[in-house]
């Protein structure tokens, strides 16, 4: 992004915010910028800057991409957990039920619970073929997730991962195979290295949007799913959206959406 771009009567946090907002097409939350402030601050004193110094190597180009990346990931949130949404893992594999091969893509996965989880519900239910694909716009996140190690968890069972010292648990290599990550921002022209999926997720991400932009994105998914495929998506995140080639499943929870099998 040019200097020029940036409204130079803004303070300095408030030219970052800018700054990082149209470089990684992102929204950064009006409640979630005074934590963002604060490690933004923690990591650029660990590197021994400061805002201004570090806006002034970014007016000169002298910013490098692991730079980038980290202040990417400092600004987006990555709380997840194992199984953090039961009844729609559970939609997940009832979904699944009767597809050979399902592909289900998961957007804002951060580091990786939510697409392993739904690859552990899988094989317990005897799905001996898949495809889980998740996305995050952190790169930091996308390393983590493609390890495939993590503190144990009770609800992963020994088909998906195999304990590890230090109470830990890394899923097995051919459940890992099944299981792809990829960084990528799906406000971005890119195309997902996941094509026609079954089933697209989306939980958590959609609330750090304007509404204008939560439904550019929520249209996006929708045109990704082959046709009678689904969407599901967290609670209030797709509240007066609509889309002609979309249903929504009445009395769903999470919410989901059939697309059309005449598209």
């Amino acid at each position: 992004m040019n200097s020029l771009d940036v409204p130079a009567e803004l303070d300095i946090f408030d030219r970052w915010l800018v700054t990082i907002e149209a470089r990684f097409s992102i929204q950064i939350d009006a409640n979630r910028q005074a934590a963002f402030k604060s490690a933004l601050n923690r990591y650029i004193e660990s590197i021994g800057l400061d805002l201004e110094s570090l806006d002034e190597r970014r007016k000169s180009g002298r910013v490098d991409g692991e730079t980038w990346s980290m202040l990417l990931h400092l600004a987006t949130n990555h709380e997840t957990r194992f199984f953090r949404s039961l009844p729609a893992t559970q939609r997940i594999v009832k979904l699944c039920e009767g597809i050979t091969s399902p592909r289900i893509l998961s957007v804002g996965c951060s580091s990786g619970e939510e697409p392993f989880s739904i690859a552990s519900a899988l094989l317990d239910a005897g799905h001996p073929t898949f495809r889980v694909h998740g996305t995050d716009v952190s790169s930091v996140c996308i390393s983590t997730a493609r390890e495939g190690l993590y503190p144990r968890h009770q609800g992963v069972g020994l088909v998906a991962a195999a304990p590890t010292r230090g109470d830990k648990m890394r899923f097995h290599r051919f459940v890992r195979e099944m299981v792809t990550f990829e960084e990528h921002n799906i406000l971005q022209d890119r195309p997902v290295l996941l094509a026609n999926p079954n089933i697209v997720i989306t939980q958590n991400m959609l609330i750090y949007y304007r509404t204008d932009t939560r439904y550019e994105i929520l249209d996006r998914l929708a045109a990704m799913l082959v046709p009678g495929g689904h969407l599901i998506t967290g609670p209030g995140e797709t509240l007066n959206w609509s889309n002609p080639s979309m249903t929504r499943i009445p009395n769903s929870n999470p919410n989901v959406f059939q697309r059309s099998v005449d598209v």
